[in-house]
């Protein structure tokens, strides 16, 4: 009974939209950034901003991840063995949000690519201090 209250908890908040600041990304939100992307999160990564689009049928959504510095070269390891494709979705979430900056960072990897039926877009970046992820994810 637990677990099926679990999955339908589970299922509902993938249908809804939300917007999560520092104070509200979970766990769970870095472990979808995680899923949806093919990448391993470094331990201490912290999620900064996310917003996530599940009401309109296949989910879409774009975060912001401070990442340890420590763990850069790793993440950075990560992203360079995707095979980098060139696509330019119409209404990428990133489109909506103002934390989701590149030009005003340096960005030492870009990567876009597939997951499954999904486009990912995978940033990182130095952004005042900080090692900064950048991941948006939408299905096409």
């Amino acid at each position: 009974m637990l677990l099926s209250g679990a999955l339908v908890a589970m299922l509902y908040l993938r249908s809804k939209d939300y917007t999560l600041t520092e104070t509200s990304f979970t766990g769970d939100a870095l472990k979808v950034v995680e899923t949806h992307a093919l990448l391993r999160l470094p331990e201490k990564s912290r999620g900064l901003n996310m917003v996530y689009v599940g009401s309109r049928g296949d989910p879409s959504f774009a975060a912001k991840i401070e990442v340890p510095p420590d763990a850069e070269g790793d993440i950075r390891h990560q992203i360079e063995k995707r095979d980098d494709q060139d696509y330019h979705p119409i209404g990428a979430p990133s489109e909506k949000v103002s934390w989701w900056s590149p030009a005003k960072s340096r960005v030492v990897v870009e990567r876009k690519y597939t997951v499954d039926s999904s486009y990912v877009h995978v940033l990182l970046c130095h952004d005042n201090g900080q090692v900064v992820l950048l991941v948006e994810s939408m299905s096409f």
